[in-house]
C-alpha cells in the first residue's frame, strides 16, 4: 500500500504521532472510552489506528471513520497527556483526510448543506430536535422573528451608552434557543451597551470541522470575517463556548495567509471586567456549575465564569463531582451516536442531581440542550440556565427594586 502524499493532512502530524508512548493517561479521562471500555474508542486507540493508516498497515474503513467520529472533542486527553500529543489536531486531520478520500456520507452532506445556508437551517429547524434525538424540541416557526427583535428592547431611562457591542448568536441560539439570545442582549443592554445583531452571519464552522469538511469551514470563516470587518463595535461577543473556541483557535488556520481574523470574546470574558459597580439584586438559588469543555479547557475561562456567578448576591454555588467532565454533546456526534452521547450525559446528570441544586448553570448552548435532556430522562426538574439568564434575573430584579423605592 502506498504511503500518503506529503500534502495530505496527516503527513504534517507524523512526528507528533510518534510522541504517543501509549501510557494510557488519556483513557482515564476519555468520555467515549469510559462508556464503552473499547481501546479503539480511547484517544490512545485512535492515535494507534491513525498511525497504522498513515503507515499503510491498515485500510481506512467505515469502522475507522466511525472511531474518528466518536471523539467528542472535549480536549481532556490533551490536558492529561504528559507527552503533549496534539490529539484533537491529529484526529481533525484524520477526519479531513477521510473526507477528502471518500467524500461525505449522506448525513454529513445534509448537515453541511444546512449549516452553510442560514435560510435552509431555519426552514429545517423544526427537524433539528429529532436529528439531535431530543424530545420536546422547538419548532422553527417563530424563532426568526424572535431573533430580529432581540435588539429592540432598550431600557427606559438608561444612562449614556458605554459603547456598541456586536453579538454573534451562532446556530443553536437563533433556531433552537432564542431565550438565550434575548437574555444575552438584555444583559448587555442593561449594562449600558448598544447591541447590534448583524444579519448575514453563517455558522462559525465548528460542525463542519467536526465532520472533516475543512473547505466548507474555511468558506464560513471568510464569509463571517468579512462581516466582522465591517462592524464598528467595541467588541464582538458570543454566548457559545464552541463558537468562541472556533474563532480563537481555528480561524487563524482557516483564513488565507495574512488575513485578519476577528477578535471575538466569549460573553464571560467580556463581562468579567464590566460587572463591577453594577447593581445586582439577590437571586436566591442553590446552583451548580458545568464547565463546557470548549470554555474551560478550550479557553481557560472556568474561574472567570465562577467569579461572575459568585458576584450575584444570594447565589449559593455548590460544586458537583467532576464539573469539567464532558456532557457528551460532541457536536455532530450527538446525531450519529445518540446512545453513546446519552450514556455520557447520564453520568453528568447523576452528578448534578447529587448536589441537590435548584439549578445547573453552564456557558454553552449545546451543553444547555444536552443537560436539559439528560435531566429530563432522569425525571429531574432541576432548572437548566445559561450564565446570561442568571445575570438577566439579577439585573431585572435590581431595576424593579430601584423603581419600587422611587429612584
Amino acid at each position: 500500500m502506498k504511503r500518503p502524499h506529503r500534502d495530505l493532512p496527516l503527513e504534517r502530524y507524523r512526528k507528533e504521532l510518534s510522541r504517543c508512548v501509549k501510557c494510557g493517561s488519556c483513557c482515564a479521562v476519555c468520555p467515549p472510552f469510559l462508556q464503552e471500555r473499547r481501546e479503539s474508542m480511547s484517544a490512545r486507540g485512535r492515535i494507534a489506528l491513525i498511525r497504522a493508516v498513515l503507515d499503510g498497515r491498515l485500510m481506512a474503513s467505515d469502522i475507522y471513520e466511525d472511531r474518528l467520529a466518536t471523539c467528542t472533542g472535549c480536549l481532556a486527553c490533551e490536558e492529561a497527556c504528559g507527552s503533549k500529543v496534539p490529539v484533537t489536531g491529529i484526529i481533525q486531520a484524520a477526519m479531513e483526510q477521510a473526507m477528502r478520500e471518500s467524500g461525505p456520507g449522506f448525513i454529513d452532506a445534509v448537515i453541511s448543506g444546512l449549516v452553510k445556508n442560514p435560510v435552509a437551517f431555519h426552514a429545517a429547524a423544526w427537524f433539528a430536535s429529532k436529528a439531535l434525538h431530543f424530545s420536546g424540541g422547538r419548532g422553527g416557526g417563530s424563532t426568526f422573528k424572535a431573533q430580529r427583535s432581540w435588539a429592540s428592547g432598550a431600557v427606559d431611562g438608561r444612562r449614556e451608552t458605554r459603547g456598541k457591542v456586536a453579538f454573534f448568536p451562532g446556530c443553536a441560539v437563533p433556531h433552537l434557543q432564542p431565550e438565550l439570545g434575548r437574555a444575552t442582549v438584555a444583559v448587555l443592554d442593561r449594562l449600558g451597551y448598544d447591541v447590534v445583531v448583524p444579519e448575514g452571519f453563517k455558522c462559525c464552522g465548528r460542525p463542519l470541522l467536526s465532520m472533516g469538511d475543512r473547505k466548507a469551514a474555511a468558506e464560513c470563516s471568510e464569509h463571517n470575517s468579512g462581516i466582522f470587518a465591517g462592524l464598528e463595535a467595541e467588541a464582538i461577543v458570543t454566548a457559545c463556548a464552541s463558537c468562541g473556541l472556533t474563532f480563537k483557535r481555528d480561524y487563524p488556520k482557516l483564513l488565507p495567509p495574512g488575513a485578519k481574523h476577528p477578535a471575538v470574546l466569549d460573553i464571560h470574558e467580556f463581562l468579567a471586567t464590566r460587572l463591577s459597580n453594577t447593581p445586582l439584586a439577590r437571586v436566591k438559588k442553590r446552583i451548580t456549575w458545568h464547565d463546557p469543555c470548549h470554555l474551560g479547557r478550550g479557553q481557560g475561562l472556568s474561574s472567570t465564569a465562577r467569579d461572575i456567578l459568585r458576584a450575584v448576591p444570594g447565589l449559593s454555588l455548590v460544586e458537583m463531582k467532576n464539573p469539567d467532565a464532558c456532557c457528551g454533546f460532541g457536536g455532530v456526534m450527538r446525531m450519529t451516536h445518540p446512545q453513546l452521547s446519552d450514556g455520557i450525559a447520564g453520568e453528568k446528570a447523576k452528578n448534578i442531581i447529587a448536589t441537590d441544586a435548584d439549578a445547573i448553570v453552564t456557558g454553552c448552548p449545546g451543553c444547555y440542550l444536552q443537560i436539559r435532556e439528560a435531566l429530563r430522562r432522569k425525571g429531574s426538574d432541576i432548572e437548566v440556565m445559561h450564565t446570561v439568564q442568571v445575570l438577566e434575573e439579577a439585573l431585572m430584579n435590581a431595576e424593579l427594586n430601584k423603581k419600587e423605592i422611587g429612584e
